[in-house]
């Protein structure tokens, strides 16, 4: 795994987070991938980073938190647990999450504990929040292989080969297996700014999404929206949020948000995996909510805040993207929403519509940005997936075809 180690540790460090000269960094990462946090500590401070911390996490540790602690103590966890992180967006560095679990991890633990710890999170951490959803920092996620995450995935090899299988599966969704990555992920880029960049000139009023599946469903758009993919920008150096990327995404109109929409992949949430997932809006709102596995924890979801009854999130992603040409399900949202057309629960990203990271809270409802603690993707597409839209001037245009960009988004 060294090369991959590496490989990860410079995508992350050159552009993942662009680290510059007297930035501190904030590395959030795993007792399982120490060797990979090694590389990236030390290419942080060749990069001329004036401080690096790090902190681990390690699921079983978390697994013996749920089974002995009550709900009380849960959620009225010391401020200091929250402190790192929001210092390190109080002083704008960048935040570098490594993520390296188990998604069965936390499948017997209690689902009312999860679902409160991770409100009391949300809310202690929200000023680390405000600013990673608003651009206003650099921050990225990447993963790295864990051996139960690997063989989920590959159920049908030994341990030993479907851990190298993941790693090699995790290289080149990360473009890490490049002869030169940082080239290849400005390429990339550059080739989903120029889809944005169609997708913005549209002005799209609504879509519609419809497979045989069971999504029927019309999307409003918010005046003056703005799609975003690829690189974003903070204090005029780029930054890739997610690595691996291949969507295209924006924020809906969530008072205008009307129909029925099923899930085409499972969705694995703290520790849970949550199977036939459907929700039904009307005017916004989610109305009905269903899944066929952990129907709790998605209800737990829905009822966060007034927020969560709505969505946050239009992600567009073909369904011929190379991640979903590997044919795998990954169980983790970070590589599974990109091989698929997704949307999210709850919060939207202020910098999707124009004037929107100056915007108060008040304001960006108003106009239809959603706002909410949490921010929680599922998959939607599928081969068959059709996506029309109507524009301001009346028109009605294709956008999806048969599971992919119709060519005037290519």
């Amino acid at each position: 795994m060294k090369k991959l180690n590496k490989g990860l540790a410079k995508a992350v460090v050159y552009s993942g987070v662009n680290v510059q000269s007297g930035e501190e960094v904030f590395v959030i990462s795993s007792v399982n991938a120490v060797e990979l946090t090694h590389e990236v500590v030390k290419l942080c401070y060749e990069r001329g980073a004036k401080r690096v911390h790090v902190r681990y996490r390690d699921g079983e540790l978390d697994k013996l938190a749920y089974e002995n602690q009550s709900i009380e103590t849960l959620t009225s966890k010391p401020q200091f647990v929250y402190d790192e992180r929001n210092y390190f967006a109080d002083v704008n560095g960048c935040v570098i999450s490594i993520i390296c679990e188990d998604p069965n991890g936390l499948k017997d633990a209690d689902a009312d504990k999860i679902t409160a710890s991770r409100r009391a999170d949300m809310q202690g951490l929200a000023p680390y929040y405000e600013k990673s959803m608003s651009h206003k920092i650099k921050w990225s996620i990447i993963a790295y292989p864990h051996p139960e995450w690997a063989k989920l995935v590959f159920p049908d090899l030994k341990e030993r080969d479907a851990y190298k299988k993941l790693g090699k599966y995790i290289a080149k969704a990360t473009l890490v297996d490049n002869d030169d990555p940082e080239k290849a992920w400005k390429k990339h880029n550059a080739e989903l700014i120029s889809r944005r960049n169609k997708l913005n000139a549209a002005k799209i009023t609504e879509f519609h999404y419809k497979n045989k599946l069971g999504t029927d469903l019309y999307v409003g758009m918010p005046e003056g929206y703005i799609f975003g993919g690829g690189a974003d920008t903070y204090n005029g150096h780029s930054f890739n949020p997610n690595m691996p990327t291949e969507e295209v995404f924006s924020a809906p109109d969530c008072h205008n948000i009307n129909g029925v929409v099923k899930a085409s992949m499972p969705l694995c949430y703290n520790g849970k995996i949550i199977e036939g997932l459907e929700l039904t809006l009307k005017d916004g709102k989610v109305t009905d909510v269903k899944a066929d596995t952990n129907v709790d924890i998605l209800k737990g979801i829905i009822e966060t805040d007034e927020g969560s009854h709505s969505l946050g999130e239009i992600a567009l992603v073909p369904y011929d993207s190379p991640i979903s040409k590997l044919h795998t399900l990954f169980y983790e949202t970070l590589f599974d929403e990109n091989a698929s057309c997704h949307f999210a629960i709850g919060k939207a990203y202020p910098t999707c519509i124009s004037g929107g990271s100056d915007m108060e809270k008040d304001e960006l409802i108003r106009r239809g940005i959603n706002d909410s603690s949490v921010h929680v993707d599922f998959m939607v597409g599928t081969k068959d997936l059709q996506i029309t839209a109507k524009t301001c001037d009346g028109k009605t245009i294709t956008v999806f075809e048969n599971g992919n960009f119709s060519k005037d988004f290519e």
